[in-house]
């Protein structure tokens, strides 16, 4: 049986008050949230040219397939997210794909690339399970090899700087685990303002 290169991207309807609530005490509920929609549209305008992968939403909540309808061009499959923590979800949403190498990644990290994502299935080739680090000790990436399962990481201490390491313990061959590139995640005021001025200045 044939298996398939399979990316997933988890995100969020933004919803007032909802989505980037960190980044909101900073810059306010209604900018975070015009900034979130901004970047999931564009991440997913970035990735809808005709990538060689069976590419997935899985979004929450439940009413909101509407407004990811609008952007998803490009045999995009929406699903909706199970309940339960961020590791469980994440396993869960990978189970629900089939057995080939799969790719997860959030959707608040600016600048994704499509490159980005061919070189970690490139990577996929070498290594059993891989990361995309973040500047602030999460991941903005996840993939795992053709037949790995991902665990579902009950332990981990998600949106601290402990996110990464914690989530490597979760797996039995750390010897196996292979990295690319490393993103900035936009958490806070000071990222969000270092963001917009680094490119002003550019």
């Amino acid at each position: 049986m044939r298996t398939h290169l399979n990316l997933i991207i988890f995100a969020k309807a933004p919803q007032l008050g909802i989505v980037k609530r960190r980044l909101a005490k900073d810059i306010g509920h209604i900018k975070a949230t015009f900034w979130y929609k901004f970047q999931v549209a564009n991440l997913i305008k970035r990735l809808n040219r005709k990538l060689p992968v069976r590419k997935y939403l899985f979004i929450t909540p439940k009413n909101s397939k509407r407004f990811f309808k609008y952007y998803a061009k490009g045999n995009w499959r929406i699903k909706y997210q199970s309940k339960g923590r961020l590791g469980e979800r994440m396993a869960d949403a990978m189970s629900r794909v089939g057995n080939g190498p799969c790719i997860l990644i959030g959707s608040d990290i600016p600048d994704v690339k499509y490159e980005y994502i061919r070189l970690a299935f490139k990577e996929l080739g070498k290594s059993k399970v891989i990361f995309g680090p973040s500047n602030d000790g999460g991941y903005w990436l996840i993939g795992v090899a053709g037949g790995q399962k991902l665990p579902k990481m009950k332990d981990v201490r998600w949106s601290t700087q402990y996110a990464l390491t914690d989530t490597i313990r979760c797996f039995n061959h750390p010897k196996q685990i292979g990295y690319v590139q490393t993103m900035n995640d936009i958490d806070n005021g000071d990222d969000f303002n270092e963001l917009y001025s680094g490119r002003s200045s550019g």
